[in-house]
């Protein structure tokens, strides 16, 4: 019996010993936390002079230049007319494989056909356009569809919000070709 216990105790230290290395090893693994932030200053003393009283004269300036501030932090998005001149892709195909132009063609209109979002690759700049539709359950492909693996000239409402770009397409034709470089 007391041999049991020994056993025992030895099999809980060697436990306990095992626990401790893992929670120590995930320690060293996890990044250091941020330094806290340094303790805000002591407000100023009673003797300052105290603020003049807002006017609506005062006021109003302050709250047209808060205006544009406030309606970018809200994320509305940016919009206006404009046009692009890039290849018609699948996006998905060109983000995952960097499948593009006239040998990714029919893969292009399989999955168009099948659901996917075409989008134009910006010529200049090699920013992606996700076409966007006017009303929802719209189709957005079926303006481009015919110009898959092609550089085209897509004119329409251009959107910007969180880094994704979108063009709703009003016209498309081929687009002009690329000068020397």
């Amino acid at each position: 019996m007391k041999r049991s216990r020994v056993g025992i105790a030895a099999g809980l230290l060697v436990s306990l010993a095992v626990v401790a290395a893992a929670v120590a090893q995930e320690k060293a693994a996890t990044p250091a936390a941020k330094p806290t932030a340094p303790a805000a200053k002591p407000a100023a003393p009673a003797t300052a002079k105290p603020a003049a009283p807002a006017t609506a004269k005062s006021a109003a300036p302050a709250a047209k230049s808060a205006a544009p501030a406030a309606k970018a932090a809200s994320g509305a998005p940016k919009s206006g007319p404009g046009s692009v001149i890039g290849e018609v892709i699948d996006p998905a195909c060109w983000v995952i494989n960097g499948a593009k132009g006239e040998a990714h063609k029919e893969c292009a209109i399989a999955c168009a056909k099948a659901g996917q979002t075409l989008a134009i690759l910006e010529r200049k700049t090699n920013k992606v356009y996700i076409l966007a539709s006017e009303r929802p359950g719209e189709d957005p492909n079926k303006t481009l569809i015919d110009y898959v693996g092609q550089a085209v000239l897509a004119k329409g409402k251009i959107y910007s919000r969180g880094g994704l770009l979108a063009i709703q397409v009003a016209s498309v034709e081929p687009a002009p070709k690329a000068g020397p470089k």
